[in-house]
């Protein structure tokens, strides 16, 4: 163990500290690295506790239900669709509203009689960018009146001029913002992007996370089944 420095010895050729110098200094710098820990500490904690929220926010329904293709159309969980859980009954989906890119509300039940493909999406989110055009193929093969790819953005307010431009360039989707996230709590979703598929009496029968090819013949198989029902 170092002794303390005599304030009369003499180091390298300069004068040396006096040891009490040295301990105070020593003293603030065990203080410092036991504040940096402690921030740390409370990063990682908070970063834990997040995801352990987001995991939270499921409803029992989806909760209970393994992360698994279910029922009639398990058989469409393939190729493009290999993530896709479907439900071995239709669920409901809580209704919220939102708005259009003119600040008129909407909320689900307006899209009732038609099949819809919700994308969950936002412009920090890359994988939505990818998927993107691929939602708008999709919407260009069928006619909105019966089938509709709804792109809901979870962007805040300051990103929304953003997500606009960003959306304009994949005509023909339609941009609608719901700047209170509110899927997170009321339908279970715990990643961008995610993708509901509802039935024409506005019931949830299938869901994706993450990024997928939305133009494929699997995906046209789905839809085309769920709106022959």
């Amino acid at each position: 163990m170092n002794e303390p420095l005599d304030e009369n010895e003499v180091a390298d050729g300069a004068e040396a500290k006096p040891a009490k110098e040295v301990k105070t200094k020593s003293v603030r710098k065990q203080r410092f690295n036991f504040i940096v820990l402690g921030v740390l500490v409370l990063v990682i904690a908070a970063s834990v506790a997040g995801v352990m929220w987001f995991r939270q926010a499921a409803t029992p329904e989806q909760t209970a239900e393994t992360e698994t293709a279910q029922g009639p159309l398990k058989g469409y969980a393939t190729g493009s669709l290999a993530n896709l859980i479907t439900h071995e009954t239709p669920q409901p989906l809580t209704d919220i509203s939102f708005f259009d890119r003119d600040g008129k509300p909407h909320t689900l039940a307006e899209f009732k009689g038609r099949v819809v493909v919700l994308n969950l999406w936002a412009t920090w989110c890359a994988p939505c960018r990818v998927e993107m055009p691929t939602l708008a193929a999709l919407q260009k093969s069928y006619d909105p009146a019966k089938v509709t790819v709804l792109t809901l953005s979870i962007d805040e307010a300051k990103s929304l001029a953003e997500a606009k431009n960003f959306l304009d360039v994949h005509e023909p989707l339609v941009f609608y913002n719901d700047p209170e996230v509110q899927p997170l709590s009321k339908w279970g979703v715990i990643g961008m992007p995610t993708t509901i598929i509802l039935d024409k009496t506005g019931m949830e029968v299938a869901r994706l996370g993450g990024e997928a090819k939305w133009d494929t013949p699997e995906v046209h198989a789905l839809i085309d089944a769920v709106a022959a029902k």
